[in-house]
This record gives C-alpha cells, sequence and structure tokens, in this order.
C-alpha cells in the first residue's frame, strides 16, 4: 500500500513552472498559465477566468506530471478549434460531473466514452460541424495515444510531439517525459539522455554521428531530440 501511496506521489509531485510546461508541450505560456491557474483582474484582484485543470500548487504556480497530461489533452481543442478558456472549462466540468473523476482527460473513461461525451457538449457551445467534431475526436485519440499508463491506467509516460509542421499521427515517440528519469525532464526515450544535452553538445560543434555512437542510438533519435530542444531556442 505504501509503495502504491509513493508511486502515485511521484506523478503528482509539483515539479513544473507554467513556461517549462509550455516548452515541453509546445503550447504559448499564457495559455498554460490560463489553463492551469486561471486569470485575474489586475485592477481588484477578483477572479476573472477559472482554471480549467487543477493544478498540484497553486500557491506556487508548479504544475505535476499529471498535469503535463491534462495539457497536452487539451492541447488537441487548440490544434482544431480557438476555444476560449470559459468553454473549455465548461465541458471539462461537464466531463468531472459525468465521469466522476477529479481529472477526466486522463481518466482511463476518457478513451472509451468521454471523448464523445467532451465533443457532444463542446459542439454545443462551439457551434462546430460534423467535420469539425472528427477532427477534434482524432485529435483526442492521437494525443492519448502518446500518454502510457500502468495496469491500474495511470498516466506514467508522456510521449510529447517534437515537430509543429507534421500531422501529429506522424510524429515518432523519441523524446519522453517520465518523472523516474532526469527528474522528469525530457529525454531520449531509448537512452534516457536529457535532450537538452544533446541540443548543448551539438551547439559546442559534436556530430549527430559522435552522439549517436555515444549514446548507442539512431542518428533519427539525435535528430528529433534537436528539433524538440529547438523550439526552445526559437
Amino acid at each position: 500500500m505504501t509503495q502504491r501511496i509513493e508511486k502515485a506521489a511521484i506523478f503528482d509531485q509539483p515539479a513544473y513552472p507554467a513556461s517549462e510546461a509550455a516548452y515541453i508541450l509546445n503550447l504559448p505560456p499564457a495559455t498554460v498559465k490560463a489553463w492551469s491557474f486561471g486569470q485575474t483582474r489586475r485592477d481588484d484582484g477578483s477572479v476573472r477566468f477559472k482554471a480549467v485543470i487543477r493544478a498540484a500548487d497553486p500557491r506556487n504556480r508548479l504544475l505535476s506530471f499529471a498535469n503535463l497530461c491534462e495539457l497536452h489533452v487539451l492541447a488537441a481543442i487548440r490544434r482544431v478549434h480557438r476555444v476560449s478558456l470559459p468553454k473549455v472549462r465548461d465541458s471539462v466540468e461537464f466531463l468531472r460531473s459525468q465521469l466522476g473523476a477529479d481529472r477526466p482527460l486522463i481518466d482511463r473513461q476518457f478513451k472509451t466514452n468521454g471523448i464523445d461525451l467532451f465533443v457532444e457538449h463542446a459542439s454545443k457551445l462551439l457551434n462546430v460541424s460534423r467535420q469539425g467534431q472528427e477532427a477534434l475526436r482524432g485529435e483526442f485519440e492521437l494525443a492519448l495515444a502518446r500518454i502510457e499508463r500502468d495496469n491500474q491506467g495511470n498516466p506514467i509516460k508522456l510521449f510529447p510531439f517534437s515537430r509543429t509542421s507534421e500531422h501529429t499521427a506522424q510524429q515518432p515517440k523519441s523524446v519522453v517525459i517520465d518523472p523516474r528519469l532526469s527528474f522528469g525532464r525530457p529525454v531520449l526515450t531509448r537512452s534516457a539522455v536529457p535532450t537538452e544535452v544533446i541540443f548543448d553538445r551539438f551547439q559546442a560543434g559534436d556530430s549527430l554521428e559522435d552522439m549517436s555512437l555515444d549514446y548507442n542510438v539512431d542518428e533519427k533519435e539525435i535528430e528529433e531530440a534537436l528539433r524538440f530542444e529547438q523550439r526552445r531556442a526559437a
């Protein structure tokens, strides 16, 4: 029992500032902050928008690995529709009530019947076409396919998208986020080498061939790590 609690704590531990979550997920920092912590009015401090997800540490504005997975799934909305924060939040709250889950977007039921519930509810708010609904459903499925789960259905690994100009279905899983590796920072899937290390070596003049030999991985995996890191540099 204790081992299970400790394992869960790793994935729920506050570890990521919003800026780092934005870089990992290739989302605008303002979007991550709004979805994670909501927005307040500057003049009187009153709440303008409530957050969509429940951040691990809202006081210190830190997110957990589980929060990263939630944001990763939410990003599917942004790829298909530019949805306002209140409408996203309303649909997530609807899903919470229907599935009885605190984190419905990464609950194991979301893949089976939660997607359809979300799309149906969101469509009423967004007034999107049937084609748009199908696109959103497809993006959700692709996003969920990049989350690896344990036997209990809990997310344990996230394979973030590393490319921005290619269809999401065609992207490899060369980079992984695993809280048990490198403090939950992006690493190569097969060798667990931090992508930041690969980028630093490339900047210093090391070739893809040299790094491929050093880490015993294909050069294509080194290229994917560089693509991932170059988003941050940009």
